[in-house]
């Protein structure tokens, strides 16, 4: 029963956060600008929350130091890669093709799962990254400009499910080393002291109001923690990557009635419907 209740939390935080990310991209953001700072923000907000996990779960750290600040530098960098390409991307790219085309982590964290953390690798968990491959051509009509060719945005988005995976997958050995509290907090403030550097050194500024980044982070947060909960509870990375990608239909439905995201629909029903077959081919 907990497991059940860890996944429909993590179904409804996994797509109120982009939806409501999208929305203010396409409404409140028309130049597209300050999205390294935003992220920061938001990043900001959701690092003062993880304060909160320690009261669930007990803070130890133990393993090698070097090992640990080796993982949570890796945690940092790609984080927070992920972070700015999906924020900027995310104004160009509808939420639908964006739950579809970011969803490239799961084979990544299959794949390093399987070299690094002794996590299994079978043969039709590569036919279904196939089938998820097929499904991104599917969705990316509008993005194409030439037959193998995408635009930047789509590329950019496409990019920040490859950083995620390798996030992912340095904070589930995070996890495993040094337990869910300290793993899953050195894995967000490393984020965000990266996101730091990279708004500190670009001079990125926003011009979000407090309450649309509050909100954004408060999301932001049951988002992340939604997934290290499912982590904690089921314990397989590459299990929890594929039935969480369940995600793309419900992010899919809710961007077509809220959003009023229904252009070419049919096209991106078939799209997101065989990369769902793909994705569940890899649990």
């Amino acid at each position: 029963m907990l497991i059940f209740f860890s996944y429909i939390f993590y179904f409804i935080a996994a797509s109120a956060s982009p939806l409501q990310r999208r929305w203010l991209a396409t409404k409140k953001n028309v130049e597209n600008k300050g999205q390294i700072s935003f992220a920061f923000q938001v990043t900001s907000i959701t690092v003062i929350l993880s304060l909160l996990i320690p009261f669930f779960s007990p803070l130890y750290f133990k393993g090698n130091i070097f090992y640990l600040i080796g993982l949570s530098l890796i945690c940092g960098i790609f984080g927070a890669g992920y972070f700015i390409t999906s924020y900027i991307a995310q104004k160009h790219v509808e939420a639908g093709i964006s739950s579809v085309v970011s969803n490239i982590y799961t084979p990544i964290t299959i794949v390093l799962a399987t070299l690094f953390l002794n996590e299994s690798l079978t043969t039709i968990q590569i036919f279904g990254t196939i089938l998820l491959l097929i499904g991104m051509f599917v969705v990316s009509k509008k993005h194409r400009i030439g037959t193998f060719k995408f635009d930047k945005y789509f590329m950019l988005m496409a990019l920040s499910g490859v950083l995620l995976g390798i996030c992912l997958t340095a904070e589930r050995a995070l996890l495993k080393t040094t337990g869910f509290s300290a793993g899953t907090m050195l894995s967000w403030w490393a984020q965000c002291l990266f996101l730091g550097i990279a708004t500190f050194v670009t001079k990125n500024k926003n011009e979000y109001s407090k309450k649309d980044i509050s909100i954004t982070g408060v999301l932001r947060f049951f988002q992340s923690l939604s997934w290290v909960i499912l982590l904690f509870v089921v314990g397989n990375l590459s299990l929890v990557s594929s039935i969480t990608t369940f995600k793309i239909v419900v992010v899919f439905i809710a961007a077509a009635l809220f959003l009023k995201e229904r252009e070419d629909l049919p096209r991106k029903i078939l799209g997101s419907l065989i990369a769902l077959a793909g994705l569940l081919l890899m649990k």
